[in-house]
């Protein structure tokens, strides 16, 4: 163990410290069962960067440890008690001890440990090795675990147990700062309704053509069924990631050989199955997100690590790219990387981007992100290379990239008529999907204030650039 096990709490019952600790997390709206992005990247990060087959971030909530985000269940088999439960009592997991000593634990072979070989997770799961570091709040209190298991003995690093640490710091810090930004959005707007009255309402009739003339839009199209749609499509896409989480992990524990020995045409089938269940997860995601975006689309800025943000869109594009035999490669300018971004908007844009540019790459080439801050603005160039042809975006497709980026940018909504409008949606139906993706792109670079250029020449290459305006973070 990295540190033996100690209580925090001395001079202290423990019902006092289980209704605090309710009350935080009941402030906290961590009862909400609902998915939340940070915790999820954090997870993620978290098992990528440790290579370890399952991570899981949770809270203590009564007698029991919830799982409020958790990466690769389906590796304890597909029909788990965690898989389908998601929580199990805080006696049998290894995060009461971390929570209860506020430290992180680390387990190098829990076998041969007196304490831990009998806990439940050893004996039903053979978890062998385990991390686990604390969520402690602002006002310091740990209300639960960031955490990694894996099934062979390993010795974890003092790199890897700060890494965790800082993920988890991280993550707790970003979630309580968008928790208290809704609150104060949700207060402003109470205040505003509270406030306003028939007197001080815009009336549509004093009002400019314009502005006239965007209220009748949204008169002529109400929201309601459009976001009731959006809900029911998330809906949708939990039920399809149930079977589609079985067909993962089948296909995981089948290529392990685990219910007998597989020849090299199945293993190649089941590696097939495998990927493709993962990029079906990866779409699955992009949809959630875009539900998300279509129903906020002002902007929520927060700190962003553009580093760690930029590896997770390569990750998510990596069997995209492969499958095109491409390389996406990111390139982060030395320095400052924290800046005060929208994390979805701006997450999308460049997942997006790149999904053009790998649509029509050609194979074998290697598709470079280079990230740069030029005050007031971060800079992105996007590069193809390919070491024996030409350089740059491929020449059959420049034109037909130029013509969208124009198109997008000349169309004012404000000051074309409905018909015209209609006819440019409807003419949407003839592009090529790496064209629609542009166009989004383009579409989420503007609501941030920024701009997509393509720039370069014939004999050069072309290579797409995004401009976004930065926030100081004070």
């Amino acid at each position: 163990m990295l540190i033996p096990l100690s209580c925090h709490w001395y001079n202290e019952s423990s019902e006092i410290r289980k209704n605090r600790l309710q009350q935080v997390i009941e402030q906290l709206e961590l009862r909400e069962n609902k998915p939340i992005t940070i915790f999820d990247e954090a997870t993620q990060t978290s098992a990528n960067f440790l290579q370890t087959p399952l991570a899981i971030l949770g809270i203590v909530d009564e007698d029991e440890y919830v799982l409020k985000s958790s990466y690769g269940l389906t590796n304890l088999g597909t029909n788990n008690y965690l898989l389908r439960n998601k929580k199990i009592r805080v006696e049998d997991s290894f995060s009461i001890h971390v929570i209860d000593s506020r430290k992180p634990l680390a387990i190098s072979n829990t076998f041969q440990d007196s304490f831990f070989c009998t806990n439940s997770l050893v004996q039903e799961y053979q978890i062998r090795s385990y991390l686990g570091i604390p969520l402690i709040t602002s006002g310091g209190e740990c209300i639960g675990c960031l955490e990694v298991f894996d099934f062979k003995n390993r010795q974890f690093s003092a790199t890897e147990i700060n890494f965790l640490n800082l993920t988890a710091r991280w993550c707790m810090a970003e979630y309580e700062r968008s928790v208290l930004a809704n609150k104060i959005s949700l207060n402003k707007t109470n205040q505003i309704s509270g406030t306003m009255s028939p007197q001080n309402s815009l009336s549509t009739e004093k009002a400019s053509p314009e502005i006239s003339k965007a209220f009748q839009n949204i008169e002529e199209n109400p929201q309601y069924p459009k976001n009731l749609s959006i809900k029911l499509l998330n809906k949708l896409i939990q039920k399809i990631s149930i079977p589609l989480t079985s067909i993962i992990g089948m296909s995981s524990v089948l290529k392990q050989g685990v219910y007998g020995k597989v020849n090299e045409k199945q293993l190649e089938y089941l590696g097939i199955i495998h990927n493709s269940g993962q990029e079906i997860t990866t779409l699955l995601d992009e949809i959630v997100s875009l539900g998300a975006i279509e129903e906020n689309k002002k902007l929520d800025l927060k700190t962003v690590d553009i580093a760690i943000l930029g590896e997770q869109i390569i990750t998510s594009l990596q069997n995209s790219a492969q499958a095109k035999q491409n390389d996406l490669i990111l390139f982060v300018e030395p320095g400052e990387t924290i800046w005060l971004l929208d994390r979805e908007k701006f997450k999308q844009s460049l997942y997006y981007i790149l999904t053009t540019i790998i649509e029509n790459a050609r194979s074998g080439s290697e598709i470079q992100i280079h990230i740069s801050h030029q005050l007031p603005q971060l800079k992105i160039n996007i590069l193809v290379k390919h070491s024996w042809l030409s350089d740059g975006i491929s020449p059959d497709v420049i034109d037909n990239y130029l013509e969208i980026i124009q198109q997008y940018y000349d169309m004012d909504l404000l000051y074309v008529s409905q018909e015209e409008i209609k006819s440019y949606i409807q003419s949407l139906n003839q592009y090529n999907y790496e064209l629609i993706t542009l166009l989004f792109s383009c579409y989420l670079v503007d609501l941030q204030g920024g701009k997509i250029t393509l720039q370069g020449t014939p004999e050069l290459g072309y290579r797409f650039v995004i401009n976004l305006p930065l926030a100081q973070i004070s």
